[in-house]
């Protein structure tokens, strides 16, 4: 899903992302989600704190009226973060979540496409490392990925 708004230049040549409200077509796409996963027995949601995550989080759990657990481990990259540190970060949050549930459970985390590297980090035992191929190209939500 696209969910967020577009990237702004700033003086200077720097890029700055906009972290409000989803857009149209988010929010649209969220629903249209929330639709196909409405008859699942999804067991928890967890989502980025950044605000077009929660919103996203929210439209899906309409159908589930689940408590929704925000993890900042789940945040984009940090001003002078190293990429390895963004995988590690978000391999540990996702470590925490396969520790905390069944294997059985079925668990939405709702984050920032730059995140979904660290899932196929963690999927496929790669190490993290600021050399992975696909640096911010793994733009294909949903994911769906059996961690046993």
């Amino acid at each position: 899903m696209q969910n967020e708004n577009e990237t702004v230049m700033r003086p200077g040549g720097t890029q700055e992302r906009t972290f409000d409200e989803i857009t149209d077509l988010g929010r649209r796409q969220a629903e249209l989600l929330a639709e196909r996963l409405k008859n699942l027995r999804i067991t928890a949601i967890i989502t980025s704190p950044y605000t077009r995550c929660r919103h996203t989080a929210e439209i899906i759990n309409q159908y589930h009226h689940l408590d929704i657990a925000e993890d900042e481990r789940f945040n984009e990259i940090q001003k002078n973060e190293a990429w390895e540190s963004l995988l590690k970060r978000n391999m540990a949050a996702i470590e925490g979540i396969v520790r905390q549930y069944a294997d059985d459970d079925i668990i939405i985390c709702v984050t920032s496409r730059v995140n979904i590297s660290a899932f196929i980090c963690y999927t496929y035992n790669i190490t993290p490392s600021n050399d992975v191929p696909w640096k911010q190209a793994a733009d294909l939500s949903p994911v769906i990925f059996t961690i046993k």
